[in-house]
């Protein structure tokens, strides 16, 4: 079970993840500091969060991608 602090993490890391204006790749990388540090203590990583990383790899990946010069 995660303790107070990374359970307030997750919780706000959710909030984050429902709006609709942030910065992906911010988002990206404090969603995978979660996904890491929950790791390093042995806790199991919620589903939803190893699955926000990978939505928001596609998301970065999609807007370089439609960005790039013709």
């Amino acid at each position: 079970m995660p303790t107070a602090i990374l359970q307030s993490k997750i919780t706000s890391l959710r909030d984050k993840l429902a709006q609709e204006h942030v910065d992906p790749v911010t988002l990206h990388d404090e969603v995978q500091e979660a996904v890491t540090l929950l790791e390093s203590v042995h806790e199991t990583v919620p589903s939803d969060l190893r699955e926000a990383v990978e939505e928001l790899q596609a998301e970065i990946l999609e807007e370089f991608y439609d960005n790039l010069p013709v």
